[in-house]
């Protein structure tokens, strides 16, 4: 179930953790778990062990399916009525859609684009899209 990032870990202590995951029906629900600390003797680390149901990010309170309902969403509704349907504070979801979105534009290549075009109405009304 967890996944050690080396073969040489030992197990040190436990830490309880919880993410949201999607509702029950109309009801909020939470997973939580105990996330062993390792003690890597070849890495000279100590480290927490990865779950398959999040990202690796210390302070990411959401599960994989909950960040995808979140992506869905995002697209065809204003961030502050997903906040509302989710029941979470609008900042904590831009963070998951942010997150996602600048590893996306991250992984493009580009290097085959030689020109930009823009639309001058819009540079006469005073947007800068570049």
């Amino acid at each position: 179930m967890f996944s050690y990032v080396c073969s040489e870990m030992k197990d040190i202590a436990d830490k309880d953790r919880k993410w949201r995951h999607l509702n029950f029906f109309e009801y909020p629900c939470y997973i939580h778990a105990e996330l062993p600390r390792t003690n890597c003797d070849s890495c000279n680390r100590i480290m927490r062990v990865h779950v398959p149901w999040a990202l690796n990010k210390p302070k990411h309170y959401f599960t994989l399916h909950f960040d995808a309902l979140i992506m869905l969403l995002s697209k065809d509704m204003p961030m502050n009525a997903v906040s509302r349907f989710v029941g979470e504070h609008d900042t904590r979801l831009w963070r998951i859609l942010h997150y996602y979105v600048d590893n996306a534009i991250a992984m493009q290549d580009l290097s085959y684009v030689t020109k930009i075009n823009t639309d001058e109405t819009s540079a006469k009304r005073g947007h800068n899209y570049i």
